[in-house]
């Protein structure tokens, strides 16, 4: 396990839309973006109401990018890893929160009572294997972290 480094801690504290890129098991790809996500040092998380190609993409592929730019400044960053769906009642009801209440200022709940068909999302969770620098000034094709593990060095290492 990789801890995100400090600088792409604060590109996402500071950005408000990450861009997650998965591939379908025909090697299509999709961009979906996210305007609605909370991350720890190990981890990002977002919701999923929607279900469809991103998901499908998920659960027959889960290694994806995520990425995160400042455009005023010319910077941003790519981080390969893998998502899981957090399926603990308790963890998944408190992520939930979390992201619906830094988005809107209310609870859940409150928010899906007014949303048609009462739709409760998935929680997904992106764990980081590699960070790589999207700055066009900077190498972007060497990781600046890496996870070691053997998959992740076979797939992805140096």
């Amino acid at each position: 396990m990789i801890k995100i480094p400090a600088k792409v801690q604060e590109m996402l504290k500071g950005q408000k839309v990450i861009v997650v890129g998965s591939v379908d098991v025909n090697g299509l790809a999709n961009l979906s973006p996210r305007t609605s996500f909370y991350f720890t040092d190990t981890a990002v998380y977002w919701l999923d109401f929607f279900k469809h190609k991103s998901q499908g993409n998920f659960k027959s592929i889960p290694w994806v990018s995520v990425g995160v730019f400042d455009k005023k400044e010319l910077k941003g960053y790519q981080i390969k890893g893998k998502v899981t769906f957090v399926t603990d009642t308790k963890e998944k009801a408190r992520i939930t929160d979390v992201i619906t209440r830094s988005a809107t200022g209310k609870t859940s709940s409150k928010i899906f009572e007014r949303m048609s068909q009462n739709k409760t999302p998935d929680v997904i969770m992106f764990t980081p294997k590699a960070v790589y620098s999207l700055s066009p000034k900077e190498e972007s094709g060497i990781a600046m972290v890496m996870d070691k593990d053997g998959e992740t060095i076979s797939l992805l290492g140096r």
